[in-house]
């Protein structure tokens, strides 16, 4: 047996299990695409194998502040506008905020940038456009509190702290200060003091500080964290544990997996057997009746079984149910 190694070895495995060369497979091209990237999908949001461990890195700025404005999006280009019109801000808390417009040659608002993100907003202001010529233009401002995430990440389950009760890198640093007058010593004396240290230092912490709550929703790409922004100073990289899918273009041995083939495999056979059920017990030379029902009812029986494979053999388990 072939082992494909890209997505087009794939389709063709998927499709001479289904009987091509020798039965003609009536469906489109895009339709076979179509199941394939739902069985990926399937197998990424679920299968173990499919997603990996990661560490996401982001240098902190002024504008990811709760109170400060982000980004600006163009919600309506409009026309007849000119780089020289100017933004107003309006809202009853805030202030200092400042945005520049940029326009292609019709006067069409491409991009809105943000110049100055201001500060002390405690809702989102309203964003005017002051022009003499334009119409039809509308921009929208989104506030900080939040972290952009790549597309490709599919939860995050911890962020390192930035900030604590006990300060960080400097010479008042608990840690710094053990280390500093007991390190030389470490080697020639038992390490149970200090481990018992360290962990009497994390318990203050938990119960003085907490974890920081974490709101993350992949199809928004944002991470919110519910933190003292003050203690995150700016230019200062934030550190997430994060899942993130693996990428079949840099991993081509995603698309040897055995359930990912059957499950592709059943989800076309569904489409042609959904295709063909308007031919029902239609005649074939020598007098063989053809029957799409059975065709599909054998998909939609596959893909069930493969489903609860899925779940039940290669799901990790949820986090509240690992003792």
């Amino acid at each position: 047996m072939a082992v494909p190694t890209n997505r087009s070895e794939f389709k063709e495995v998927c499709l001479r299990a289904l009987g091509k060369p020798v039965i003609r497979i009536n469906l489109e091209d895009d339709q076979i695409e179509d199941r394939i990237d739902f069985a990926l999908k399937m197998a990424t949001d679920y299968h173990f194998d499919f997603a990996e461990k990661t560490f996401f890195k982001y240098k902190i700025e002024k504008n990811n502040k709760p109170e400060r404005i982000y980004r600006v999006n163009v919600a309506e280009g409009g026309t007849l506008y000119q780089n020289t019109d100017t933004v107003t801000v309006s809202s009853n808390s805030g202030s200092n905020a400042a945005i520049s417009i940029q326009t292609c040659a019709n006067g069409t608002i491409q991009t809105a940038v943000v110049v100055e993100a201001g500060d002390g907003y405690s809702t989102t202001p309203i964003l005017t456009i002051d022009t003499s010529t334009g119409s039809g233009g509308s921009i929208t401002a989104d506030l900080g509190g939040w972290v952009p995430m790549p597309e490709n990440v599919l939860g995050v389950i911890h962020v390192y702290p930035v900030g604590g009760a006990f300060g960080l890198g400097d010479m008042f640093n608990i840690r710094y200060q053990i280390a500093l007058n007991d390190l030389y010593t470490l080697t020639s004396v038992s390490l149970v003091p200090y481990y018992m240290a360290m962990t009497h230092i994390a318990q203050l912490q938990e119960l003085l500080v907490g974890q920081m709550p974490l709101r993350y929703n992949r199809y928004m790409n944002r991470l919110y964290i519910d933190m003292d922004w003050s203690t995150a100073p700016d230019d200062v990289y934030l550190v997430a544990e994060a899942y993130q899918v693996i990428d079949p273009s840099l991993y081509p041995r995603i698309w040897s997996d055995q359930w990912l083939q059957r499950y592709a495999t059943a989800q076309i056979k569904r489409v042609w057997g959904s295709v063909l059920k308007k031919y029902k017990n239609m005649a074939m030379p020598g007098g063989v009746m053809f029957s799409a029902q059975e065709i599909y009812d054998e998909a939609v029986g596959e893909i069930t079984e493969l489903e609860h494979e899925l779940i039940y053999s290669y799901s990790l388990p949820v986090t509240d149910m690992i003792g």
